[in-house]
């Protein structure tokens, strides 16, 4: 999983890839980083879908523009649009397979 930086461009990252995964957290949130190490390991066999940890400390104002109100949320983009979003307590097991079946079909 990639920390995303200030120099990093969201759009272009969701316009040029065909499945991108972003995770929104916070240092403090036990539960995104249990989130970030299963997303970095489900990548492992993935390796052809990005996906980016944005800090929600570093980057309020992505978050403020995005409307993302709370940590961990988790965000989907196939072919530039958004199409899975979970806040809070959400089945990541469930999002990674969604995923998955989406790849194999676009492949």
């Amino acid at each position: 999983m990639i920390d995303f930086s200030k120099n990093d461009n969201l759009n272009k990252i969701i316009s040029d890839n065909d499945i991108a995964i972003i995770q929104y957290g916070s240092a403090t949130c036990m539960p995104c980083h249990s989130i970030k190490n299963r997303i970095t390991t489900w990548q492992e066999d993935h390796k052809d879908i990005p996906t980016y940890y944005i800090s929600l400390e570093e980057n309020m104002e992505i978050a403020a523009q995005r409307g993302i109100l709370s940590a961990p949320t988790v965000e989907v983009y196939i072919e530039g649009r958004l199409s899975i979003q979970k806040s809070g307590y959400f089945s990541l097991d469930e999002i990674l397979d969604k995923i998955s079946a989406v790849s194999e079909q676009i492949k």
